[in-house]
């Protein structure tokens, strides 16, 4: 579809043509290469796709804290957020057993 963008993870050879560099791409644009040059297009590959998930986790988690932040009114606390051994007792009490 033409209203669809992609971002894409793939490899490219090094520009000194001596190995491969990973690369993240929004649409057709490069938005990010490896500084690092390696031996393979996986090794590469594996390098950048643990770069874009650091990154993404690392959001993800933040937007994730706010939000709780937000709903609660205050840090959230290990309890409001199901959290420990608690959490667990209190899943397993509301599932429904099979019988």
């Amino acid at each position: 579809m033409a209203d669809e963008l992609f971002i894409t993870i793939d490899t490219a050879p090094a520009s000194d043509n001596w190995g491969f560099v990973g690369r993240a791409l929004v649409g057709e644009h490069e938005a990010y290469r490896t500084i690092r040059a390696y031996s393979t297009a996986g090794e590469a590959l594996t390098a950048v796709q643990g770069l874009v998930a650091g990154v993404l986790g690392t959001l993800l988690a933040g937007q994730e804290w706010r939000s709780a932040q937000d709903e609660f009114g205050h840090v959230p606390r290990r309890t409001e957020l199901d959290f420990g051994l608690g959490a667990k007792v209190r899943r397993r009490e509301t599932e429904p057993t099979d019988g």
